[in-house]
C-alpha cells in the first residue's frame, strides 16, 4: 500500500508527502487534503496499487481516503 501523508508543519500550515518526499508544503488544510487525494487517485490509476491518504497528528493517524480495485464478486450467475 502506498501512503500519502498530510502533516502540519511548524508554521501551522500543511504539507503533503509520499515515501518520505514532500510533494507540497505551506498549504491550508483543505487544499492539502485535495492535493493528497488527487495524487493518491492518480497513483492508483497509473499503478493499480492500493493507495491511501492519511492525516498524521502528534498522537494519531486519521484515514482520509483509500483507492483500491473493487473486489471481483461475479459468480457467473445470470438473472
Amino acid at each position: 500500500m502506498i501512503v500519502f501523508a498530510v502533516k502540519q508543519n511548524e508554521s501551522g500550515l500543511w504539507s503533503v508527502s509520499y515515501l518520505g518526499v514532500t510533494l507540497a508544503d505551506g498549504l491550508c488544510l483543505g487544499p492539502a487534503i485535495k492535493r493528497a487525494r488527487d495524487a493518491a487517485r492518480a497513483e492508483h490509476l497509473d499503478s493499480g496499487l492500493t493507495t491511501r491518504v492519511e492525516m498524521h497528528g502528534v498522537d494519531s493517524i486519521a484515514p482520509l481516503a483509500k483507492y483500491q480495485k473493487a473486489p471481483d464478486n461475479w459468480t457467473g450467475a445470470t438473472a
